[in-house]
């Protein structure tokens, strides 16, 4: 099996769209190579279309419901350790993630900047994760709001709207934004 050379630290962030797309294609690049990768998800809908082709390619996919988000994230945030120094089955037997005997390649905390902005989730939550992240695993953070996160980073982009359908009112559509 694949595993990474050298591990860094991605931030996908700002006010545009294509936060969650960037770090969903990276995942489908490491699955197609056989990387082990764990994507968590806050805030987002149920059922998004990447849970439904994520089984097909071996993506493990868990999110944070909208009922209880606090808890969910301290959920997810414990995974996401867990993630990064397994030692057999996941903490949360709610969550339906296969057990691991070494790190996952690939961690993405998709909108997390969400998270930090409700409170739910700390700067010195992600910089403790950061701190603990085997040199051979890649973090790929998400959400709007992480540029103060910037220095922890080995990549940064941010996405900048210059113009989109949303602002003519077109909502959000399955296949594309979901």
């Amino acid at each position: 099996m694949a595993q990474l050379e050298c591990g860094k630290v991605q931030i996908y962030t700002g006010d545009g769209k294509g936060k969650t797309t960037a770090a969903l294609g990276l995942s489908l690049r490491a699955r197609g190579l056989g990387l082990d990768v764990l994507f968590l998800q806050f805030a987002k809908k149920l059922v998004c279309a990447e849970h439904e082709i994520a089984p097909q390619i071996g993506l493990e996919i868990a999110q944070a419901t909208r009922e209880t988000p606090e808890l969910c994230a301290q959920q997810i945030m414990k995974l996401a350790h867990w993630a990064l120094a397994p030692a057999g089955d996941a903490p949360d037997a709610s969550i339906p993630i296969a057990a691991r005997n070494k790190p996952v390649d690939i961690l993405v905390l998709d909108e997390v900047g969400y998270a930090m902005h409700r409170g739910y989730v700390t700067r010195a939550d992600i910089e403790k994760l950061i701190a603990s992240k085997p040199a051979t695993t890649e973090l790929v953070l998400t959400g709007r709001g992480l540029l103060d996160l910037a220095d922890r980073a080995d990549l940064v982009t941010e996405m900048v709207p210059i113009k989109h359908y949303f602002d003519e009112g077109l909502l959000a559509r399955r296949g594309i934004e979901y």
